[in-house]
Protein backbone atom coordinates (compact mmCIF):
# COMPACT_ATOMS: atom_id res chain seq x y z
CA UNK A 1 0.00 0.00 0.00
CA UNK A 2 1.65 3.14 -1.17
CA UNK A 3 0.50 5.88 2.11
CA UNK A 4 0.96 8.90 -0.94
CA UNK A 5 -2.11 7.26 -2.96
CA UNK A 6 -4.26 7.03 0.42
CA UNK A 7 -3.79 10.45 0.87
CA UNK A 8 -4.14 12.13 -2.35
CA UNK A 9 -7.53 10.40 -2.27
CA UNK A 10 -8.54 11.52 0.75
CA UNK A 11 -7.70 14.58 -0.61
CA UNK A 12 -9.73 14.56 -3.38
CA UNK A 13 -12.88 13.43 -1.74
CA UNK A 14 -12.37 16.04 1.08
CA UNK A 15 -11.68 19.12 -0.95
CA UNK A 16 -14.77 18.18 -3.54
CA UNK A 17 -16.90 17.39 -0.78
CA UNK A 18 -16.16 20.77 0.94
CA UNK A 19 -16.55 22.94 -2.57
CA UNK A 20 -20.05 21.16 -2.69
CA UNK A 21 -21.12 21.12 0.62
CA UNK A 22 -20.57 25.34 0.41
CA UNK A 23 -21.98 25.56 -2.93
CA UNK A 24 -25.30 23.40 -2.32
CA UNK A 25 -25.66 24.29 1.08
CA UNK A 26 -25.88 20.60 1.96
CA UNK A 27 -24.57 18.61 5.07
CA UNK A 28 -20.86 16.64 4.72
CA UNK A 29 -22.74 13.60 4.12
CA UNK A 30 -24.97 14.51 1.21
CA UNK A 31 -21.90 16.61 -0.81
CA UNK A 32 -19.18 13.45 -0.34
CA UNK A 33 -22.50 11.17 -1.46
CA UNK A 34 -22.34 13.32 -4.61
CA UNK A 35 -18.56 13.98 -5.32
CA UNK A 36 -18.57 9.75 -4.83
CA UNK A 37 -21.36 9.58 -7.62
CA UNK A 38 -19.01 12.64 -9.69
CA UNK A 39 -16.03 10.05 -9.43
CA UNK A 40 -17.61 7.10 -10.57
CA UNK A 41 -19.32 8.73 -13.55
CA UNK A 42 -15.47 9.60 -14.82
CA UNK A 43 -15.60 12.85 -13.00
CA UNK A 44 -18.75 14.28 -14.80
CA UNK A 45 -20.44 16.87 -12.63
CA UNK A 46 -24.06 16.36 -11.77
CA UNK A 47 -26.08 19.67 -12.40
CA UNK A 48 -29.20 20.47 -10.94
CA UNK A 49 -31.06 23.72 -11.01
CA UNK A 50 -27.90 25.83 -12.18
CA UNK A 51 -25.44 23.88 -9.39
CA UNK A 52 -22.87 23.51 -8.77
CA UNK A 53 -21.97 26.44 -10.71
CA UNK A 54 -19.84 27.11 -13.70
CA UNK A 55 -16.72 28.25 -11.37
CA UNK A 56 -17.79 25.54 -8.98
CA UNK A 57 -17.66 22.81 -11.78
CA UNK A 58 -13.96 24.02 -13.03
CA UNK A 59 -12.68 23.95 -9.32
CA UNK A 60 -13.93 20.21 -9.18
CA UNK A 61 -12.63 19.17 -12.64
CA UNK A 62 -9.29 20.12 -10.96
CA UNK A 63 -9.66 18.06 -8.11
CA UNK A 64 -10.54 15.27 -9.85
CA UNK A 65 -8.23 15.22 -12.52
CA UNK A 66 -5.86 14.79 -9.46
CA UNK A 67 -7.08 10.76 -9.50
CA UNK A 68 -7.33 7.72 -11.46
CA UNK A 69 -9.81 5.75 -9.05
CA UNK A 70 -8.33 2.79 -11.31
CA UNK A 71 -4.96 2.75 -10.40
CA UNK A 72 -5.49 2.42 -6.91
CA UNK A 73 -5.68 -0.53 -5.27
CA UNK A 74 -8.25 -1.84 -2.87
CA UNK A 75 -6.58 -1.34 0.50
CA UNK A 76 -5.61 2.25 -0.54
CA UNK A 77 -9.15 3.07 -1.67
CA UNK A 78 -9.97 1.43 2.08
CA UNK A 79 -7.82 3.54 3.62
CA UNK A 80 -8.91 6.74 2.11
CA UNK A 81 -12.84 5.87 2.53
CA UNK A 82 -12.29 5.44 6.41
CA UNK A 83 -10.43 8.50 7.05
CA UNK A 84 -13.26 10.58 5.09
CA UNK A 85 -15.71 8.28 7.17
CA UNK A 86 -14.27 9.41 10.33
CA UNK A 87 -14.30 13.30 8.61
CA UNK A 88 -18.00 12.92 8.09
CA UNK A 89 -18.81 11.78 11.24
CA UNK A 90 -17.29 14.35 13.00
CA UNK A 91 -18.65 16.91 10.70
CA UNK A 92 -22.16 16.17 10.59
CA UNK A 93 -22.50 15.19 14.48
CA UNK A 94 -23.31 11.11 13.84
CA UNK A 95 -25.01 9.98 17.20
CA UNK A 96 -23.47 6.99 18.36
CA UNK A 97 -25.50 4.26 16.29
CA UNK A 98 -24.79 6.14 12.94
CA UNK A 99 -20.85 5.96 14.22
CA UNK A 100 -18.41 4.14 11.67
CA UNK A 101 -17.47 1.02 12.91
CA UNK A 102 -14.01 0.97 13.42
CA UNK A 103 -11.68 -0.96 11.15
CA UNK A 104 -9.73 -2.50 13.90
CA UNK A 105 -12.99 -4.10 14.88
CA UNK A 106 -13.93 -5.28 11.38
CA UNK A 107 -10.56 -6.37 11.13
CA UNK A 108 -11.02 -8.61 14.46
CA UNK A 109 -14.93 -10.08 12.91
CA UNK A 110 -12.21 -10.72 9.51
CA UNK A 111 -10.00 -12.96 11.11
CA UNK A 112 -12.58 -14.98 13.60
CA UNK A 113 -14.54 -15.30 10.41
CA UNK A 114 -11.66 -16.74 8.63
CA UNK A 115 -10.92 -18.80 11.56
CA UNK A 116 -14.54 -20.62 11.84
CA UNK A 117 -16.20 -20.48 8.49
CA UNK A 118 -14.93 -22.77 5.70
CA UNK A 119 -15.40 -20.99 2.46
CA UNK A 120 -15.66 -23.81 0.63
CA UNK A 121 -18.27 -22.37 -1.65
CA UNK A 122 -19.54 -18.82 -2.38
CA UNK A 123 -20.42 -16.93 0.86
CA UNK A 124 -23.64 -15.13 1.71
CA UNK A 125 -22.63 -12.35 4.01
CA UNK A 126 -25.30 -10.16 5.64
CA UNK A 127 -25.45 -6.80 7.59
CA UNK A 128 -29.29 -5.83 9.03
CA UNK A 129 -27.60 -2.41 10.42
CA UNK A 130 -25.54 -1.72 7.97
CA UNK A 131 -25.45 1.96 8.86
CA UNK A 132 -22.41 3.90 7.10
CA UNK A 133 -20.84 0.19 5.96
CA UNK A 134 -17.57 0.44 6.95
CA UNK A 135 -17.66 -2.71 8.94
CA UNK A 136 -18.82 -4.55 5.63
CA UNK A 137 -16.05 -2.86 3.63
CA UNK A 138 -13.64 -4.04 6.32
CA UNK A 139 -14.80 -7.65 5.59
CA UNK A 140 -14.21 -7.11 1.60
CA UNK A 141 -10.68 -5.54 2.20
CA UNK A 142 -9.70 -8.24 4.82
CA UNK A 143 -11.21 -11.37 3.13
CA UNK A 144 -9.06 -12.78 0.29
CA UNK A 145 -11.71 -12.22 -2.53
CA UNK A 146 -9.95 -13.73 -4.86
CA UNK A 147 -10.09 -16.99 -3.09
CA UNK A 148 -12.85 -16.41 -1.05
CA UNK A 149 -15.73 -15.41 -3.18
CA UNK A 150 -18.73 -13.31 -1.44
CA UNK A 151 -21.66 -11.01 -1.47
CA UNK A 152 -23.13 -8.85 0.49
CA UNK A 153 -26.50 -7.35 1.61
CA UNK A 154 -26.97 -4.12 3.62
CA UNK A 155 -30.16 -3.10 5.39
CA UNK A 156 -30.64 0.10 7.01
CA UNK A 157 -33.94 2.15 7.18
CA UNK A 158 -31.83 5.42 7.08
CA UNK A 159 -32.19 6.62 3.43
CA UNK A 160 -29.31 9.09 3.75
CA UNK A 161 -26.95 6.44 5.12
CA UNK A 162 -28.05 3.95 2.77
CA UNK A 163 -27.34 5.89 -0.26
CA UNK A 164 -23.89 7.02 1.03
CA UNK A 165 -23.34 2.81 1.47
CA UNK A 166 -24.42 2.62 -1.82
CA UNK A 167 -21.68 5.00 -3.12
CA UNK A 168 -18.64 3.93 -1.61
CA UNK A 169 -19.38 0.60 -2.21
CA UNK A 170 -19.27 0.98 -5.51
CA UNK A 171 -15.61 3.24 -5.29
CA UNK A 172 -14.64 0.03 -3.55
CA UNK A 173 -15.91 -2.15 -6.59
CA UNK A 174 -18.05 -4.32 -3.83
CA UNK A 175 -20.57 -6.71 -4.12
CA UNK A 176 -23.45 -5.33 -2.88
CA UNK A 177 -27.14 -5.36 -2.28
CA UNK A 178 -28.94 -2.91 -0.24
CA UNK A 179 -32.38 -2.52 1.12
CA UNK A 180 -33.95 0.38 2.56
CA UNK A 181 -36.23 -0.43 5.16
CA UNK A 182 -37.05 -1.37 8.89
CA UNK A 183 -34.64 -4.54 9.70
CA UNK A 184 -37.40 -5.97 11.83
CA UNK A 185 -39.87 -5.87 9.22
CA UNK A 186 -40.36 -9.15 6.67
CA UNK A 187 -37.20 -8.90 4.16
CA UNK A 188 -36.96 -10.27 0.94
CA UNK A 189 -33.35 -11.36 0.86
CA UNK A 190 -32.10 -14.72 0.33
CA UNK A 191 -30.97 -16.76 3.74
CA UNK A 192 -27.31 -15.76 4.83
CA UNK A 193 -24.43 -17.92 5.70
CA UNK A 194 -22.88 -15.60 7.77
CA UNK A 195 -25.22 -12.84 9.43
CA UNK A 196 -23.12 -10.06 11.48
CA UNK A 197 -23.60 -6.78 12.42
CA UNK A 198 -22.44 -3.78 15.18
CA UNK A 199 -25.50 -3.81 17.04
CA UNK A 200 -26.98 -0.74 17.49
CA UNK A 201 -28.18 -0.40 21.47
CA UNK A 202 -31.21 1.10 22.48
CA UNK A 203 -35.54 0.71 22.51
CA UNK A 204 -37.20 -0.30 18.91
CA UNK A 205 -39.79 2.75 18.89
CA UNK A 206 -42.57 0.91 18.06
CA UNK A 207 -44.77 -1.27 20.89
CA UNK A 208 -44.49 -4.98 18.92
CA UNK A 209 -47.83 -7.10 18.66
CA UNK A 210 -49.03 -10.57 19.81
CA UNK A 211 -46.27 -13.30 19.16
CA UNK A 212 -43.93 -11.29 16.80
CA UNK A 213 -40.76 -11.52 18.66
CA UNK A 214 -39.56 -14.19 20.94
CA UNK A 215 -37.42 -11.31 22.75
CA UNK A 216 -39.64 -8.56 22.91
CA UNK A 217 -40.52 -7.40 26.37
CA UNK A 218 -44.21 -8.31 27.70
CA UNK A 219 -44.63 -4.44 28.06
CA UNK A 220 -43.18 -1.16 26.57
CA UNK A 221 -40.70 -0.77 24.10
CA UNK A 222 -38.49 -3.70 23.55
CA UNK A 223 -34.47 -3.72 22.76
CA UNK A 224 -33.76 -2.71 19.15
CA UNK A 225 -30.41 -5.30 19.68
CA UNK A 226 -32.18 -8.11 20.60
CA UNK A 227 -34.65 -7.62 18.20
CA UNK A 228 -32.04 -7.96 15.49
CA UNK A 229 -30.43 -10.91 16.91
CA UNK A 230 -33.38 -12.97 16.55
CA UNK A 231 -34.63 -11.20 13.08
CA UNK A 232 -30.65 -12.23 11.40
CA UNK A 233 -30.85 -15.65 13.03
CA UNK A 234 -34.37 -15.99 11.09
CA UNK A 235 -32.54 -15.43 7.90
CA UNK A 236 -29.41 -17.63 8.43
CA UNK A 237 -29.10 -20.48 7.32
CA UNK A 238 -28.62 -23.85 8.58
CA UNK A 239 -25.73 -24.98 10.14
CA UNK A 240 -24.68 -20.44 9.50
CA UNK A 241 -22.57 -18.63 11.67
CA UNK A 242 -23.61 -15.34 13.34
CA UNK A 243 -21.24 -12.07 14.84
CA UNK A 244 -22.84 -9.26 17.05
CA UNK A 245 -21.20 -7.23 18.35
CA UNK A 246 -22.83 -5.16 21.59
CA UNK A 247 -21.56 -3.74 24.99
CA UNK A 248 -20.18 -6.23 27.22
CA UNK A 249 -22.51 -5.27 29.94
CA UNK A 250 -25.86 -6.92 28.00
CA UNK A 251 -24.31 -10.02 29.02
CA UNK A 252 -24.59 -9.14 32.64
CA UNK A 253 -27.87 -7.91 32.43
CA UNK A 254 -31.25 -9.74 34.08
CA UNK A 255 -32.51 -9.16 30.58
CA UNK A 256 -30.09 -11.54 28.44
CA UNK A 257 -31.66 -14.44 30.00
CA UNK A 258 -34.67 -14.04 26.90
CA UNK A 259 -32.25 -13.05 24.59
CA UNK A 260 -30.13 -16.44 25.23
CA UNK A 261 -33.29 -18.60 25.64
CA UNK A 262 -34.41 -17.90 22.03
CA UNK A 263 -31.07 -18.27 20.99
CA UNK A 264 -30.52 -21.54 22.16
CA UNK A 265 -33.83 -22.52 20.89
CA UNK A 266 -32.78 -22.25 17.37
CA UNK A 267 -28.48 -22.35 17.54
CA UNK A 268 -26.20 -22.79 19.40
CA UNK A 269 -24.00 -19.81 22.22
CA UNK A 270 -20.17 -20.91 20.41
CA UNK A 271 -18.40 -17.90 21.56
CA UNK A 272 -17.69 -14.53 23.59
CA UNK A 273 -14.86 -12.17 22.70
CA UNK A 274 -14.14 -9.53 24.67
CA UNK A 275 -12.48 -6.74 22.77
CA UNK A 276 -9.69 -5.32 24.64
CA UNK A 277 -10.02 -2.29 27.27
CA UNK A 278 -7.82 0.04 25.58
CA UNK A 279 -9.85 0.29 22.78
CA UNK A 280 -12.42 2.03 24.90
CA UNK A 281 -12.87 4.94 27.18
CA UNK A 282 -14.34 3.27 30.04
CA UNK A 283 -15.52 -0.43 31.53
CA UNK A 284 -18.74 0.95 30.80
CA UNK A 285 -18.51 1.29 27.47
CA UNK A 286 -16.33 -1.80 26.47
CA UNK A 287 -18.01 -4.14 23.72
CA UNK A 288 -17.75 -7.90 22.79
CA UNK A 289 -18.53 -10.02 19.78
CA UNK A 290 -21.04 -13.17 20.15
CA UNK A 291 -20.42 -16.00 18.27
CA UNK A 292 -23.25 -18.32 17.32
CA UNK A 293 -24.50 -21.00 14.97
CA UNK A 294 -27.94 -21.91 13.63
CA UNK A 295 -28.84 -25.47 14.01
CA UNK A 296 -28.42 -28.04 11.31
CA UNK A 297 -27.12 -31.03 9.99
CA UNK A 298 -23.44 -30.52 10.87
CA UNK A 299 -23.31 -28.01 13.91
CA UNK A 300 -22.99 -29.13 17.40
CA UNK A 301 -23.06 -27.10 20.74
CA UNK A 302 -19.23 -26.83 21.75
CA UNK A 303 -18.75 -28.69 25.32
CA UNK A 304 -16.74 -25.48 26.34
CA UNK A 305 -18.17 -22.44 25.43
CA UNK A 306 -15.28 -20.06 23.83
CA UNK A 307 -14.73 -17.14 26.11
CA UNK A 308 -11.55 -14.88 25.32
CA UNK A 309 -10.43 -11.84 25.69
CA UNK A 310 -8.81 -10.33 22.35
CA UNK A 311 -5.47 -8.87 22.56
CA UNK A 312 -5.00 -5.18 20.43
CA UNK A 313 -3.52 -5.92 17.12
CA UNK A 314 -0.77 -4.11 17.65
CA UNK A 315 0.60 -6.66 19.92
CA UNK A 316 1.43 -9.14 17.29
CA UNK A 317 2.97 -11.75 19.24
CA UNK A 318 -0.18 -11.79 21.82
CA UNK A 319 -2.59 -11.87 18.87
CA UNK A 320 -0.70 -14.67 16.87
CA UNK A 321 -1.24 -17.00 20.19
CA UNK A 322 -4.58 -16.12 20.33
CA UNK A 323 -5.86 -16.95 17.03
CA UNK A 324 -3.88 -20.07 17.58
CA UNK A 325 -5.85 -20.86 20.47
CA UNK A 326 -9.04 -20.43 18.73
CA UNK A 327 -8.21 -22.96 15.80
CA UNK A 328 -6.95 -25.45 18.19
CA UNK A 329 -10.86 -24.97 20.26
CA UNK A 330 -12.56 -25.00 16.58
CA UNK A 331 -10.85 -28.22 16.44
CA UNK A 332 -11.15 -29.85 19.58
CA UNK A 333 -14.78 -29.12 19.94
CA UNK A 334 -15.69 -30.35 16.50
CA UNK A 335 -17.13 -27.20 15.36
CA UNK A 336 -17.87 -27.43 11.74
Amino acid sequence: MDINNVERFFSVLNDSTELIRKELDSTYIEALIETGENILDDGDIHVENGLPGEEVQKQLNDIYSRLTLTALTLEERKQAIQLILIKAAKEDLLQPNHQPTPDAIGILFSYLIELLYDFDQPAHIADLSVGTGNLLYTLFSNLDSSKNKMRFTGVDNDDLLISLTSTLAALLGMPIELMHQDALQPLLMDPADIMLSDLPVGYYPIELEGNTFSTSFEEGYSYSHFLLVEQGLNYLKEDGLAFYLMPTSTFESEEVKGLLSFIQSIGYVQGFIHLPNEWFKNEHSRKSILIVQKKGEKSRQAKEVLIATSPSLSNKEAFKTFLMDIKKWKTEQGIK
